[in-house]
């Protein structure tokens, strides 16, 4: 499977199971990434702009200004990669954060959601949430790691 397939299929899965990160990533993707007429340069993109900008008799490309070009296939897995780790270091952050401040103001670790006289009571308990987020970002760390053979069937 080359970076093309891996993408599109990684985004599929995304899409099914968090719509929300897959559309914010779907949509970085169409924007492109902004890149300096230097870095143009290195890429070796330079002259292709510049005969493009040429032909439509626009202004050549100078220092400080800014190009847009398509992320290549390991720069739209990066992007993957960073937004599913940032997505998990996050989730596991704030509940550590939520049950630190619980334990150091002696409260209940157990947070009730919802009205009793309208409808029933959820709860939420700190302690285990925490637990099964680290549980994630360790999976997800694990998962992202550039040495791992870990599959995706050993995990689950």
């Amino acid at each position: 499977m080359d970076g093309s397939d891996h993408f599109v299929h990684i985004m599929t899965q995304l899409a099914e199971e968090l719509p929300d990160l897959a559309d914010q990533l779907k949509q970085e993707v169409r924007q492109g990434r902004v890149v300096s007429e230097p870095r143009l340069k290195q890429e070796g993109e330079y002259e292709a702009r510049a005969s493009r900008l040429a032909e439509a008799e626009l202004p050549p490309l100078g220092k400080a200004d800014i190009a847009v070009l398509p992320y290549t296939d390991d720069e739209r897995l990066g992007l993957i990669r960073s937004s599913l780790l940032t997505l998990a270091e996050t989730m596991h952050a704030s509940r550590k954060a939520a049950l630190d401040i619980a334990r150091t103001r002696e409260m209940d670790l157990s947070i009730e959601f919802g009205d009793p006289e309208l409808e029933e009571i959820s709860y939420l308990d700190l302690k285990a949430e925490t637990e099964r987020a680290w549980v994630a970002l360790t999976i997800v760390r694990e998962l992202l790691s550039e040495e791992s053979d870990t599959s995706v069937e050993v995990i689950q």
